[in-house]
């Protein structure tokens, strides 16, 4: 799976979002996603590649009851990126990136305001 970096860059101009910000958010709504997902390892990480915007699932391999991986290695990780989210996990990756963005935007607007504390307005509603 990839992202485009380039309408990254285009809400950071817009909105004032820093496209690190943005990756933050995907990257965590990806993987509350993969954990929806059947058959998700709770070890679990994403990755979002910063220069190309290729997405990556990393998991853990247990050392519980001698498990392994295919080379029978002890806490390495694979790539388990699925080809797909099921639609339920889609819908909560969506919710949680417009959320995350959603309080960005408000933290960028508290923090305007912020300084005029204790100030008198006059304006026109």
């Amino acid at each position: 799976m990839d992202i485009d970096l380039s309408v990254l860059r285009s809400l950071e101009n817009e909105k004032d979002i820093s496209s690190e910000t943005a990756i933050k958010a995907i990257e965590d709504a990806l993987l509350m996603a993969y954990h929806k997902t059947e058959g998700a390892n709770p070890a679990s990480r994403v990755e979002v590649n910063r220069a190309t915007g290729h997405v990556t699932v990393w998991a853990r391999v247990d050392g519980a009851a001698g498990e392994g991986g295919a080379d029978g290695a002890v806490g390495r990780e694979y790539d388990d990126t699925p080809a797909g989210f099921g639609r339920i996990a889609a819908t909560t990756a969506r919710q949680v990136i417009l959320q995350r963005l959603r309080d960005v935007e408000d933290e960028i607007t508290f923090g305007e305001y912020a300084g005029h504390e204790g100030d008198i307005v006059a304006g026109v509603i």
